[in-house]
C-alpha cells in the first residue's frame, strides 16, 4: 500500500500530518497523544512538515496550534520536491559519468569485449583463443556461420580438428548449423566434420546469414563481416547480456529443427 512516506516524510512526519487532516487544528500535545509520536520529538516532526509548508503554526497562540494544508496540495508539493531531488541526482550521476568517460576516453577497453581480426595475424590469435574457449565448455557449443566462419576455421583446420576429435565421443554437446553455401570453397571443413563423433552434429539450413558461436548458454561471440570483404570478419564481440543470448538461442533451436544433417560426402 502506498504512503506519504513513499513522497518522502518519514513515519512519524505521516502519521503527525494524517493526525492534523482528521482533527484540522490541534496542539503539539494533541498531536502527540493522537499520532502515537513521543513528545520529546513531536516539535522535530512539527517543524520538519512545517519546512516542507505542509503545516501551518499559529504564533500568536498559546500554547501553539497547528493546522495542515489541504491534502491534495501536500501531495503536489511532494511530488514536486521527489521530482526536483531526482534530478538533481540524475543530474549528479551524469557528471560523475562524464567525468569518468573524460579519465578513461583514451584508453582501450579492459574487458576484451571486441577483437579486431581484420588482418591474418589478429585473425589467427583470435580463432585459436576461441577454440581453447571452446575447450573450457562444459555443457555445449553452438556454432553458426556462413562463408566468414569457413573462411576463420580453414584459418586454423588443424587445432580444430583437434578439439572436435577431443569432444567426439564426450560429455559435451557441439551443435553446428552452418549456410549451404559453404559447400562452395568449404569442402574442407566439410571433410572434417563428416569425421566427428556422435557428441557433434552438423546441420545446414539455406537461410543461414549470422555468424555467431555460444558457449555453455552464456558467452555469445557475435562476428562482425568486413563490409569491404563479405567472406571475411571485420572483428567479434563478446555479449554476456541474458536477453539477447535467450533470444538468439531461441533462434537457433528453430533453425536447427528445419535444418538438413550434413550429407555424406557424395
Amino acid at each position: 500500500m502506498v504512503s506519504f512516506r513513499d513522497l518522502g516524510l518519514s513515519s512519524y512526519e505521516e502519521r503527525v500530518y494524517r493526525a492534523l487532516l482528521t482533527e484540522r487544528t490541534a496542539t503539539a500535545e494533541e498531536l502527540s497523544a493522537e499520532s502515537d509520536v513521543p513528545m520529546g520529538r513531536i516539535y522535530d516532526v512539527l517543524n520538519g512538515l512545517e519546512s516542507r509548508d505542509l503545516v501551518h503554526c499559529n504564533p500568536e497562540s498559546h500554547p501553539r496550534v497547528y493546522s495542515p494544508i489541504d491534502a491534495e496540495m501536500a501531495i503536489d508539493r511532494l511530488l514536486r520536491d521527489r521530482k526536483r531531488d531526482l534530478e538533481a541526482e540524475r543530474t549528479r550521476y551524469e557528471n560523475v559519468a562524464a567525468e569518468l568517460r573524460s579519465q578513461l576516453g583514451s584508453q582501450p577497453p579492459t574487458d576484451g569485449r571486441f577483437w579486431e581480426t581484420r588482418s591474418h595475424d589478429s585473425e589467427i590469435e583470435f580463432v585459436t583463443a576461441q577454440i581453447e574457449r571452446f575447450s573450457d565448455a562444459t555443457d555445449e557449443v553452438l556454432i553458426v556461420g556462413d562463408s566468414v566462419i569457413v573462411h576463420q576455421f580453414l584459418a586454423v583446420l588443424e587445432p580444430l580438428e583437434r578439439w572436435l576429435e577431443s569432444v567426439a565421443n564426450g560429455s559435451i554437446r557441439v551443435r553446428i548449423l552452418l549456410s549451404e553455401q559453404v559447400s562452395n570453397g568449404g569442402d574442407q571443413l566439410l571433410q572434417s566434420l563428416r569425421a566427428t563423433g556422435q557428441s557433434v552434429e552438423t546441420r545446414l539450413h539455406p537461410s543461414v546469414t549470422a555468424n555467431f558461436d555460444l558457449i555453455d548458454g552464456r558467452d555469445l561471440y557475435l562476428y562482425v563481416t568486413d563490409p569491404f570483404a563479405r567472406s571475411r570478419p571485420l572483428g567479434t564481440i563478446h555479449v554476456t547480456e541474458d536477453v539477447l543470448v535467450d533470444e538468439l538461442t531461441d533462434e537457433f533451436t528453430a533453425y536447427w529443427q528445419e535444418a538438413e544433417p550434413l550429407p555424406e560426402r557424395p
